[in-house]
């Protein structure tokens, strides 16, 4: 399996509760039809994944909806469809410490 990161923040301020983190939205790679985020955050916060196919938009807890302990890492493996486009969002504003976004390509 091959990774190719997409976007990242590091030490970087959330733009608000239940707003996107990444700048721009996220359309899977060609080929890639998974993705996997890593993240810590300073603050507890239920993060969530969002998804829209540009009319319609999604958005999903992640970990059960249950808010990620602050300080700690986390990676979640998630499904995605290349006609839609992602982003990350957390409920809590506080300092992302990291996120990672990658998608997961399967070499034959």
């Amino acid at each position: 399996m091959a990774a190719i990161r997409r976007d990242k923040v590091f030490n970087g301020a959330a733009p608000g509760t239940d707003t996107d983190i990444f700048s721009s939205d996220i359309t899977p790679a060609k080929g890639s039809v998974r993705s996997r985020i890593t993240i810590a955050l300073t603050t507890s916060s239920v993060v969530n994944l969002s998804a829209t196919d540009g009319s319609t938009t999604h958005t999903w807890g992640l970990n059960a909806s249950a808010a990620l302990q602050a300080a700690d890492l986390y990676s979640f493996e998630f499904g995605t469809d290349p006609a839609l486009a992602y982003n990350v969002q957390i409920e809590t504003d506080g300092i992302v410490e990291q996120l990672l976004w990658d998608d997961l390509l399967e070499l034959v």
